[in-house]
């Protein structure tokens, strides 16, 4: 087996090779999925690939030989991938570096846009985008700071958490626990969740989000950062043993327990997250629970799941259930 996967490398390396310098179609077949993708990081940003013109810098889709491109100025762009499952492999001068990236439940006709970071040896995914209806790959949580517009025949756009999310009638769910909402009950200073997808974007309106659902999350908090008057909780809407939702950053800690801060106004202050028995997930696929984990640090943006454990004006703490990574 080992002597195989070798064999296999090699040829992949050769052919990629080839097909750069002999100017042979870096793009693959014009129809199918299309992947376009930026590299950062140390050892290959784009002043690195310029500077290093004698290094080729190539990836390949596993098992598709024919499907190779050359990373120039930092960016590549694939066509004609496979849908479902592919594994891209990037290499310098035909040598595999890190490794390979899987992309899972790709849809027909999907746009992907990615980037990557690449620093020795290491080849991690930073941000995948889906271009697609119908097919969820992003949670926001936060605040509504903007009603851009509201059209009740046709599309919505608010603005939340720096996002512009389209509420589209006869797509879009909008509640309230168990109760239907409509988009003019979408005030600013609402707390929502939202899960949605990318939609392509457009010279006018850039990359918008366009939501399949609008959870309302409480009333329209007070302006400020602290809670409501009299409230036990400095977690707005937060009561001890109920289910909860948080979006924010990774303020602290190893993963087991860490403190978060939450967006908006939602929260005082950080907040305490018990993950030691939870799930973590990355939003996007991940070839490997290490290279999951290996996106676990401070400042990343996660998506919490869990019970609020605890809670008083001070301090609060939640048993994760679910730890998602979102950049």
């Amino acid at each position: 087996m080992k002597l195989k996967r070798i064999q296999f490398v090699a040829v992949v390396a050769v052919l990629a090779l080839r097909l750069a310098a002999c100017g042979g179609n870096p793009n693959g077949p014009s129809e199918g999925i299309t992947l376009e993708g930026t590299v950062v990081g140390s050892s290959f940003s784009a002043a690195s690939v310029r500077s290093t013109s004698s290094t080729v810098l190539t990836v390949v889709v596993d098992g598709h030989p024919e499907m190779v491109a050359t990373i120039t100025n930092g960016s590549f762009t694939l066509r004609g991938l496979p849908e479902g499952e592919f594994r891209l492999i990037f290499l310098s001068d035909g040598v595999p570096i890190g490794t390979p990236l899987t992309f899972r439940e790709v849809k027909p006709n999907q746009a992907l846009t990615v980037t990557v970071s690449i620093t020795g040896s290491s080849v991690v995914l930073v941000e995948e985008r889906r271009n697609g209806i119908g097919h969820g790959d992003l949670e926001i949580e936060g605040t509504i700071d903007q009603v851009i517009a509201l059209n009740p025949a046709g599309d919505s756009r608010f603005l939340i958490d720096g996002k512009t999310v389209i509420a589209r009638p006869g797509q879009t769910a909008i509640r309230e626990g168990n109760r239907a909402k409509v988009a003019a009950e979408l005030l600013p200073g609402q707390r929502v969740h939202v899960k949605g997808v990318w939609i392509a974007a457009t010279a006018a309106a850039g990359q918008e989000v366009l939501a399949w659902e609008i959870k309302m999350q409480g009333d329209v908090p007070a302006t400020g950062p602290s809670p409501s008057p009299g409230a036990a909780c400095m977690i707005n809407g937060g009561r001890v043993g109920d289910g909860i939702e948080l979006e924010g950053r990774v303020a602290s800690g190893p993963l087991a327990s860490f403190m978060m801060t939450v967006n908006g106004n939602r929260a005082s202050g950080p907040v305490n997250v018990l993950a030691g028995a939870g799930a973590l997930r990355c939003n996007g696929p991940s070839s490997s629970p290490t290279e999951c984990q290996a996106r676990f640090v401070d400042g990343a943006r996660i998506h919490v799941r869990g019970t609020l454990s605890s809670c008083s004006t001070t301090a609060a703490s939640v048993a994760a259930s679910e730890v998602k990574i979102q950049n």
